[in-house]
């Protein structure tokens, strides 16, 4: 029997999808494209501010009373990690936030921020900045 090239067309496909397998895969398929389609389209810039190949790191510690750091920036990311007493940071908002033994915070790159201490404090900083950069920079107060 002599079938027509649309004819074996139609049986070709009424296989594969007669097949559970070839319907998991159409739908692993189907799922792949639609959840990567979501994560790139949600991106709606991406700029680099600095790579890994000239970073300077630097760990400071720091023991202080009544400390006020004045509002800086860095050019890169700074980790801090309070080990006695708290420190109030404020960045971003005007609101500050309590950092206390134990806890880290990190610091966003070229934003303005303000560290306060009352009392003792001693906690590292981690520095991530460009090699030839400053650790810190004068920044004027954000907040009203």
């Amino acid at each position: 029997m002599r079938y027509s090239f649309t004819e074996r067309a139609r049986r070709a496909v009424k296989g594969v999808f007669s097949s559970k397998k070839s319907i998991a895969l159409l739908a692993a398929v189907v799922v792949a494209a639609t959840v990567t389609t979501v994560g790139i389209s949600a991106v709606l810039s991406r700029t680099t501010l600095a790579n890994a190949t000239n970073i300077h790191y630097s760990i400071v510690r720091f023991v202080a009373d009544d400390y006020d750091s004045g509002w800086i920036m860095h050019p890169g990311t700074v980790i801090i990690q309070v080990q006695e007493g708290s420190l109030q940071i404020t960045q971003g908002s005007c609101t500050p936030k309590t950092v206390g033994p134990g806890e880290t915070f990190i610091k966003a790159p070229f934003v303005p921020v303000r560290g306060v201490s009352t009392g003792r404090v001693v906690f590292t900083a981690t520095f991530l900045v460009p090699y030839e950069s400053p650790l810190s920079i004068p920044a004027t107060n954000p907040c009203p």
